[in-house]
This record gives C-alpha cells, structure tokens and sequence, in this order.
C-alpha cells in the first residue's frame, strides 16, 4: 500500500461525501415531487468537475425530443452545457445500454472516426440489441418484478430472465410482454416464463401452502399498477385517499379501498397454488382461473380487515370500465390496462428515468392523474413520447435509441458558468449517478479482464458478469471467492428482490471495499488471462501502457500530471506498480459514478 498513498493525488474517490445517505422509501408519503431530480442534480454539482470539458459549440436539436427540451430553455432563457466529448459519451452509452464500461480499442476507434455526425448514432445501434444489452435489460426487469428464487423458485426465476432475454432479443413489443405476465396460467411457474410475474406476488398465510386468496389479489393489482401505470396504490389498499394524502397524490384523495377491491376483483378468479406435493423447499405454484372471485369480507394477514360484504365486482380504476362479459377477467385487465393512455405515459416516463437521471414525473412511480399537465417537467413533451411508442408499436429498443441519439441525452455533466437550483427541471445538464452494484462489479470485470465464474443456480450455466446472473441469489454460492463479490454488491446496494430494495446512495463501507476488498485485490493482478497480463506481454513504452490503462478504466487519456505521476510508479515498481495503477484507477471517483 505505500506505493499508492505515494500516488494518492491520482486518487479522487468520493463516494461517501458525494451522495447522503438516506433509508430506502417504500411509502408513496416519504417521496416528495421531484426527489430524485435534486439528488441527482446535488450529486452532479458536486462530482461533475471530475468529467472533462465538453467542446465549445452549437448543439443541435436531433429530434422532438430535443424541440421540448432546448426550445423551453431557450423560451426561458436557461443556459445549458455543451455536448459531451466524444469519450465521455462513449462510456455513458456503455453504461445505460449495457451496464458496463466499453472496450478502450473500440474506444479509439470511436474517438478516431471522422463521421462526426453519424458515428454516435451507429454506437447506439450497435449496441441496442447486443448480447450484453439484452442481459442487462433482463436483469433489470427481473429487478422489477422482484423475481426471487425464495419467492418463484430457482427454476422459476432461471426460465423468467430467459424469457425476458428472449422478448427483448425479438424486440417484442412492450404491451405484449406485460399481457402476457399479468395473464399466464401453468400448471407450474418452472415450466411457462412470465408466469413467475403473477407467482410473486402471492401472499402465505400460516402454513406455506396456505395462500390468502384476496391478499394476493391486492398484491397483483397494486404492484401491477405501480409497474405499468406509475401510480402507486399502496396507500388505498388499507384506507380512503381523503384526509390521508392530500398533499401527496390529489387524484388518489378521491379513491376509495373499495376501488381498490374491484381492480383486485380482476384477479379474483385467479389461484395461486403452492404445489405442495414437490418434496423440496422451493416455491413452486399452478396458476389458473379457476378461483371463487373477490370476498370483500375475505381475511387479511397485511393489512387492516377488510369490513366489506359479499362479491366484488371487477373496475377498472381509471375509467371505471368492467370486463366485457364472458371473457376472462385478467385478459381484460390486461387489454384495459395497456390501452389506456397511462401505460404509455408511465413506461416512457420510467425508461427517460433510467437514461436521465430522473423521470420527467419523479418519483417515477408517484403519477397523480389530476396533474398531468402541472406535475411533470415538460407536460408536452410527456405526452409526445407516450403517443410515439404507442404509433411505433411499444418498441423499446427504438424509444432507447430515440432518448439515447438526443443532444438532450447527450449533453455533459460539466456545466460552464454557475449552476443555479432552477435549472434542475429542465434537464440542462446531464446528471450524474452513481453506478449501480451490478454495473461496478460488470465495469471492473470488463476492465481487468478477470471474472469469478458465478454458477447459477439449478443450471450447469457460469454467469462472467453480473446481468447474466438470474437473481441475486446466485452469488450466495459456496467458497470465500463468491462470498467476497457478494458481499461488495450487497454493500454497493443491490437489491435481495424480497425486501431491500436498491439503493445507490454512498457510504464508507463502499470506499473502504474499493481500495481493501479481497474482490478488489484480486481483480488488480496481472494474472493469466487478464487484460494487465496481455498489456505488459506487449512489453510497450511505460507512457504508452499507462496510457491505455486508463482508457481502459476511464475511457479517457490521462492528464499531464496524471501521466507524468503513474509512469514514475511503474517505473519503480514495474509489474507492482501497474497493478497499483489498476487499484488507483478503480479509486477515481470517475470509475464508479455514471457521468
């Protein structure tokens, strides 16, 4: 450790001091209108400095989105930052299409190529679609949906993110992927994919086949509408919106619990059964309609009683629509839910979130529909993006591209000049965040080159990164070697998918991981098979390799004095000192923020 406390001014890591820390807000009351936007805005103000200076020009408008965008901050007369160089945009693009840092030869090529108008466009569509886009866009709506093995079992969750890797490979649409989870049936969850999204959320009562029938009904509707409508129900479930949340959500002030039933009532037919006679420990459920229908008296083991009487009827919240007669009830749930204008409105507004930094409505699962055209930034633009995926048949992958080509996207985080508070909203800069666990572990394995083979469970299958595991829980495997990476994701806030949800706030537990974890230590070495043992078999001039080293890491060319400082190291301690390098590099708060 002495030859990097030598080298310490290369070192820049800031976790701890660049975010709060905050517990986790599971109810809608703890969330306040436009949060995250200013954590996120807070954060950039204070780390962006580390990002290089973008170039000096006009940025143009690419699409509608940016006519939104820069036409209200010219309307205002808000200043905003220039375009992103070239390197920074290539790693911010890695990372939000694929959850992991690029490679630093295509880096080259990308920086070295003329086609300064289309070559960021032809990234883009490289890599949507790309295998490592499709693990991460699985993983992702495994974290979503919650998929456990604890709670669908492991054949259960294994054959959901293949059949979530395998939607996302066709490019399926959308609202086709979200009826099909929100209407399987199966005789088992392990043997029909989406399945395990209804199978998640079924509650047990005293013994574990013991499913309580309206409880999980109340799960599926409020979860459901969380996910694909942005509105969380969370609150109604238990009591009346009025006197309640008045200064929350005006539009859920005027729903009942009784509303709140009927759209359970869509799933009242609906049985989750624990199949009881499998002589393991695993969940496992059938799944058919087959069931009794909604009790409004039913008992409750989460909430307080229900002091309703007789059969609930199934409506449709939003409009009050009921199922057509004779057909399934869930199968119209689904066809109400994702034709109604709020599906569109809420999916483009939580994958803006993922790609912004925050959602144009924010918290992106906190949508009062008596405020459409107040509580989000751009109410218009809101509005464009909901009717363009819906012409364009609910493509992901195209309205990925459509927020990933806009100057908006596209902008740096660095702002020249003094950042006023008020900007925030109107998206002036990009904003920084802090890199997922997923996205540390998968950006240090795709930088060293070294990986811990992670067995997934059930499978003869080895997962190298992260989002190619199925769950979290793969990683809870045997030896020290996978305890240790376990133990650095769960500290850089990955989700268990049952009760912790994600966070990606800092603390001291993450620095003191990145510069002491054996996880760490290990990924340093120039070991066989490694990118350092490739590096120095090439036995290039020191300034060379250190260069390439941080590009590797960085994405970008080392300082003068950044330079001048790790080729003094090397030259000291050779094979030691690029390993060292490697540690330092992981330290820089670039490493592990998004920018």
């Amino acid at each position: 450790m002495h030859a990097r406390t030598l080298v310490a001014s290369l070192v820049c890591f800031a976790i701890c001091a660049a975010a709060e820390k905050e517990l986790p807000k599971n109810h809608p009351a703890t969330a306040k209108n436009g949060s995250e936007r200013a954590k996120a805005a807070k954060l950039t103000e204070q780390v962006a400095s580390a990002a290089p200076a973008g170039p000096v020009a006009p940025v143009p408008r690419r699409n509608f989105i940016d006519e939104y965008i820069f036409g209200k901050m010219e309307r205002d007369r808000i200043p905003h930052a220039p375009l992103a160089t070239d390197a920074e945009f290539f790693r911010r693009v890695h990372i939000d299409l694929t959850g992991r840092i690029g490679d630093d030869e295509a880096l080259r090529k990308f920086v070295a190529d003329p086609d300064t108008a289309g070559k960021r466009d032809k990234l883009i569509d490289t890599l949507a679609g790309s295998k490592p886009f499709l693990a991460k866009w699985a993983y992702w709506f495994g974290d979503l949906s919650m998929a456990a093995a604890n709670r669908v079992g492991n054949e259960g969750k294994n054959l959901y993110y293949r059949w979530l890797y395998d939607n996302l490979q066709v490019n399926r649409p959308y609202n086709a992927m979200v009826t099909d989870m929100l209407t399987a049936n199966a005789v088992s969850n392990w043997f029909v994919g989406p399945a395990s999204y209804v199978a998640r959320w079924v509650v047990i009562g005293v013994t574990c086949e013991d499913t309580v029938h309206e409880d999980t009904s109340d799960e599926l509707a409020i979860h459901s509408a969380k996910h694909f409508l942005g509105i969380d129900l969370q609150c109604i479930s238990c009591h009346d919106g009025r006197n309640h949340l008045e200064k929350i959500n005006l539009y859920l002030t005027e729903r009942k619990r009784e509303e709140l039933w009927k759209m359970a009532a869509f799933f009242g037919k609906t049985r989750i059964l624990r199949r009881v006679e499998v002589a393991t420990t695993q969940d496992e459920y059938s799944i058919d309609d087959n069931g009794p229908g909604y009790d409004a008296s039913a008992r409750t083991v989460v909430r307080i009683p229900r002091r309703g009487t007789g059969a609930v009827e199934p409506a449709f919240m939003l409009t009050g629509e009921k199922p057509e007669p004779g057909k399934p009830p869930r199968s119209e749930y689904a066809r109400l839910l994702t034709s109604h204008p709020q599906f569109a409105r809420a999916a483009v507004n939580l994958f803006w979130a993922e790609f912004m930094g925050a959602g144009l409505v924010d918290p992106a699962f906190q949508f009062d529909l008596n405020k459409l055209d107040s509580q989000p930034t751009h109410p218009a633009l809101l509005e464009a993006l909901a009717k363009d995926f819906r012409e364009n048949g609910y493509g992901l992958r195209r309205l990925f591209k459509l927020i990933a080509k806009s100057s908006a996207y596209q902008l740096s985080s660095r702002f020249p000049g003094e950042w006023k508070g008020t900007y925030t909203d109107y998206y002036a800069r990009k904003f920084v965040r802090r890199l997922k666990a997923e996205e540390v572990h998968d950006s240090i394995v795709a930088a060293t080159g070294l990986a811990t083979p992670v067995p997934i469970r059930g499978t003869d299958v080895q997962a190298r990164y992260a989002t190619e595991t199925r769950s979290p829980e793969d990683f809870k495997g045997k030896g020290p070697v996978l305890k240790d990476v376990n133990f650095f994701l769960e500290a850089f806030g990955q989700t268990n998918r049952e009760y912790a949800e994600r966070t990606n706030d800092g603390d001291i537990t993450q620095a003191v991981l990145l510069m002491n974890s054996p996880f760490v230590l290990r990924q340093i070495k120039a070991e066989p098979g490694s990118y350092l043992a490739r590096l120095l078999a090439e036995n290039r001039p020191a300034g060379a390799a250190v260069t390439q080293l941080f590009q590797r890491f960085l994405q970008r060319a080392p300082a003068a004095e950044e330079l001048a400082q790790a080729k003094d190291l090397v030259a000291t301690r050779g094979r030691a000192g690029y390993e060292d390098l490697q540690w330092l590099l992981m330290n820089k708060v670039e490493f592990v923020f998004n920018f």
